[in-house]
């Protein structure tokens, strides 16, 4: 559990930034509440599922499960609290393999959807739809005080800093690979 613990608070962080919330913010929250997690998970309301590499023997990845989701009529669904991989394994269906692997535990379940939120600045929306998610329906905010525009704004220079963070990270993964092909 320290491992995924880990995983949330740093691979987790260069994967899911909100609106309302910078990924240090979500991390210290990580921290904060991974004990009524592991309780939850204990409890069988939620799941943890990781990703490993083998060769390495090591956890690259993980995909947070809630088990006992609703949908707006009330139909109970699982839902993808959070998911993760390490940087360095970007780009290596890691994220494919922990949706399918949940998409089995939901169907074992004889639960017949699975859901989750993507924030609007996130590129990675795209990669749900070709995980066989639907575009189901857009979540708007507005701030209502100087306090919630503060939030916004924050959060903002915070997504611009995380975007210029992924270009460099994609760029030296590009730049390996022309390595690795000898151009």
């Amino acid at each position: 559990m320290d491992l995924i613990l880990e995983l949330a608070t740093s691979a987790s962080i260069f994967t899911f930034s909100a609106l309302r919330s910078t990924s240090i913010e979500r991390a210290q929250f990580m921290r904060r509440e991974f004990a009524s997690l592991r309780m939850w998970v204990r409890q069988g309301k939620y799941r943890f599922l990781v990703a490993r590499d083998r060769e390495l023997d090591k956890s690259v990845g993980y995909l947070l499960l809630n088990l006992y989701g609703m949908d707006d009529l009330g139909r109970r669904q699982t839902f993808v609290e959070d998911i993760a991989a390490l940087p360095e394994y970007w780009g290596r269906g890691i994220g494919h393999a922990l949706f399918d692997h949940a998409t089995e535990v939901t169907a074992s379940l004889g639960i017949d959807f699975m859901g989750g939120e993507v924030a609007g600045g996130n590129p990675r929306w795209q990669s749900a739809l070709r995980n066989r998610f639907e575009l189901e329906a857009y979540r708007v905010v507005r701030a209502c005080t100087p306090r919630g525009q503060e939030i916004l704004d924050r959060c903002k220079q915070t997504q611009q800093a995380h975007e210029s963070l992924q270009d460099q990270l994609k760029a030296r993964q590009e730049k390996r690979t022309r390595r690795r092909e000898g151009r």
